[in-house]
């Protein structure tokens, strides 16, 4: 069953309480968030990325999924600025190879949505950092199906520390192997979720 938003609008109180119905039933939900992938975060290889929702659908996905060729050009357009130094931030995006902590829950935020949309939620339960994909239809943005992703034990995340130096909505998650991955988190539920973790300097 979907549920209806507001057009335009992302749904994040809707789309935390649905990501909820993916967790174990064994574990107890601490904080989430939906999240994105954060400036620059480097993108990995198709074949690397998870691919999600497989076959689901919800109306006027098929018809708006027909239009995404006129979205590579504004893909292809937006990183210049970055070229003149115009947009460039101090620090990686990443760090880490892909196999590490952070490279994975990197990947995660890159999911492959062949015929429908999601929303990435990070969610904290008594034992694990897991994301879960809540889909979203590409016409009228309602919500859909919901399906678990990477996890890891909560225990891995070190820090969180907000860069406000980006802008007000960046974040970067550090985990015990050293490595860390920078996230967007829009909504201003967020800080109740960072403030789960100890602060990163």
């Amino acid at each position: 069953m979907s549920l209806r938003v507001a057009l335009g609008r992302v749904p994040y109180k809707e789309a935390r309480e649905r990501a909820g119905e993916a967790l174990p039933g064994d574990e107890r939900l601490v904080q989430n968030e939906v999240v994105f992938p954060g400036h620059r975060l480097p993108k990995p290889r198709r074949w690397n990325r998870p691919r999600v929702l497989a076959g689901r659908r919800l109306p006027g996905d098929r018809w708006e999924g027909a239009k995404r060729v006129f979205w590579l050009v504004d893909a292809i357009i937006q990183p210049i600025p970055d070229l003149f130094g115009g947009r460039r931030k101090k620090g990686k995006p990443l760090k880490g190879g892909w196999e590490s902590l952070a490279g994975q829950l990197a990947t995660a935020l890159w999911p492959r949505v062949p015929t429908t949309d999601a929303l990435p939620v990070l969610q904290l339960t008594d034992r694990h950092l897991h994301v879960t994909y809540v889909q979203r239809g590409r016409r009228r943005g309602e919500l859909g199906a919901v399906e678990a992703g990477w996890s890891t034990p909560a225990s891995q995340v070190a820090w969180v520390r907000h860069r406000t130096d980006i802008d007000a909505d960046t974040y970067e998650i550090g985990f015990t192997d050293e490595s860390w991955a920078r996230v967007e988190m829009r909504s201003q539920h967020a800080v109740y979720f960072v403030e789960c973790f100890p602060r990163g300097g």
